[in-house]
């Protein structure tokens, strides 16, 4: 079971894509990770590394805030936070991403593969450790 909750604010604007990154700290559970402005690099870059893969794939303008995410140690990743906010994006603005079941294969198999502390490039289908 793999497993991440993301509260973003996402709204078209008419000038460019743009992603803030405004990490409040909200719990949702008591038993999941509090994130806040310091430390979860890995897992925030592949946030990011999704909302940028997702807004790659629109052809219209998104501002989105991250307000924060919660994830367990055990049932998440980098790569599975990514992809928990590029399905956040399509259900919010209704964009068709192509290769979306490739995406999702590549997702299963990292966690499958034990590629848990690396970095995602959806883009790329491929991993790296720089944050």
């Amino acid at each position: 079971m793999y497993f991440a909750l993301v509260n973003l604010h996402i709204q078209k604007n008419e000038t460019g894509n743009e992603i803030i990154e405004d990490y409040s700290g909200y719990k949702y559970y008591t038993d999941l990770m509090d994130v806040r402005y310091q430390g979860f690099n890995v897992w925030k870059s592949g946030l990011r590394n999704g909302l940028e893969f997702a807004l790659s794939h629109s052809s219209d303008f998104w501002t989105i805030r991250i307000n924060g995410f919660c994830a367990s140690y055990l049932h998440t990743s980098a790569t599975v936070l990514g992809y928990t906010g590029i399905l956040a994006f399509i259900e919010e603005t209704d964009i068709v991403i192509s290769n979306l079941q490739e995406v999702e294969d590549f997702v299963f198999t990292s966690w499958n593969n034990g590629i848990i502390g690396e970095i995602p490039d959806f883009n790329e289908l491929t991993f790296t450790n720089d944050v």
